[in-house]
């Protein structure tokens, strides 16, 4: 706040409460002056400038006083607005309607320790005064007014971040507000050691080998957003990989999902897959396993190659149920409008109307990325290439116990 907006507060302030009052700036009484003797006078300095201080020249009530300094202990120099408050209340009537318009005219000048103390008198005056005790913070509990700091306490309950929250509560959200600085300190290192790396300054081995020495979980957000940063070149990224891999845990595992399904790069696709398929992740497994029910063909074949890259035999039966899947294309128009991936010169287009209005057809499409993971995982030898009804009876006597005793027990 500016001193010129300071000074359009104060005398803002002052003139409402000189409109309260009656009295002009020339009455107001804004020093304390602490005497030697133990006493006090109240008046107006009327040599503030004096330097070095020599005497007093006070304006008070009853005329000028000129204090020799050594008289003079102290000076306490009170804003002109608490100086007019306090000769205004001196004669303010004890009722609660003159209270309560004082406490409202305090609030309006940021007197609130005197906003408070008139909101209490009326209190004091009308007990059940609703709006009052709403304004100091009271609540009415099984008909008594109370406190409400004082009773959400007696609950078991804290006050943090502006609202009434459990002792469990406090505690989990301190620990997330220090996971989130010691995420934002990382980044900043992170990002520091990167841009010394890649501009090859005289620092860049010392911050491969900070960076190589990261072992704290709380770094994955960083170096996972950095693995999929697309300007980054190849060797970059796969050091993120290897600190990510040596790390651990859900973040690192997303991070290697993103990269798989967005990434050109074989190379690091590879040794995503490989980390995937170390870790044997089930949350990498079913995140592919859901990837074959997509529309788009080409994502069924790239999911089913991932699947056969992570070898885990959980996978079987939605590799089985992708042999042949079944997508939608449009045709007409122009003759070329296909989509899905599809070209026009596929197997079993011919005879389609590509004049016209546009249709949607539907067309079933063997997957052979799906048997090739397939083979991947079942014993060597088994082979029903691409029909599906072998594969599912083969499914069912491998996984049905071969002896089984309807009998109930003791007949």
């Amino acid at each position: 706040m500016t001193t010129k907006l300071k000074n359009l507060i104060c005398a803002a302030a002052t003139i409402m409460l000189a409109h309260w009052t009656g009295m002009t700036e020339q009455t107001i009484q804004a020093d304390t002056f602490q005497l030697s003797s133990g006493s006090t006078l109240s008046g107006k300095l009327l040599n503030p400038d004096q330097d070095p201080r020599v005497n007093y020249q006070i304006e008070t009530a009853f005329g000028k006083v000129t204090l020799d300094a050594t008289q003079v202990i102290k000076v306490v120099t009170k804003p002109l607005v608490v100086q007019q408050y306090e000769d205004s209340v001196a004669s303010l009537p004890d009722t609660v309607e003159a209270h309560l318009d004082m406490a409202k005219k305090c609030k309006a000048v940021n007197l609130l320790e005197q906003h408070e103390f008139h909101l209490k008198q009326v209190l004091r005056l009308d007990p059940d005064h609703a709006v009052v005790r709403q304004q100091l913070g009271y609540v009415k509990i099984g008909g008594q007014w109370k406190r409400e700091d004082v009773f959400m306490r007696q609950q078991g309950y804290v006050r943090h971040g502006g609202r009434w929250r459990t002792v469990q509560e406090v505690a989990v959200l301190e620990a997330n507000e220090q996971v989130e600085e010691e995420e934002i300190q990382w980044r900043t290192k992170i990002l520091r050691w990167e841009n010394a790396i890649l501009k090859n300054h005289m620092t860049a081995p010392d911050a491969i080998k900070s960076m190589r020495a990261i072992k704290d979980y709380r770094a994955t957000r960083t170096l996972a957003e950095r693995l999929n940063e697309p300007r980054l070149p190849r060797e970059m990224k796969l050091m993120y990989l290897e600190i990510l891999s040596e790390i651990g845990g859900s973040v690192p595992v997303q991070a290697m999902l993103k990269c798989i399904t967005e990434e050109s790069d074989d190379v690091l696709i590879g040794r995503c897959l490989d980390q995937l398929r170390d870790w044997r992740s089930r949350t990498a497994m079913n995140f592919f396993i859901g990837m074959l029910k997509s529309n788009d063909n080409q994502t069924v074949n790239s999911a089913a190659n991932a699947l056969g890259s992570l070898g885990m035999e959980d996978a079987t039966l939605p590799l089985i149920e992708a042999l042949v899947t079944t997508h939608k294309f449009v045709i007409g128009g122009n003759g070329n409008n296909i989509n899905a991936g599809f070209s026009g010169n596929q197997p079993g287009l011919g005879g389609l109307q590509t004049g016209g209005k546009p249709k949607v057809v539907e067309r079933d499409i063997q997957n052979r990325a799906a048997l090739s993971a397939l083979l991947a995982i079942v014993p060597e030898g088994v082979n029903f290439g691409l029909n599906e009804a072998q594969w599912r009876n083969w499914y069912i006597r491998m996984n049905t116990p071969q002896q089984v005793n309807l009998r109930r027990r003791g007949l």
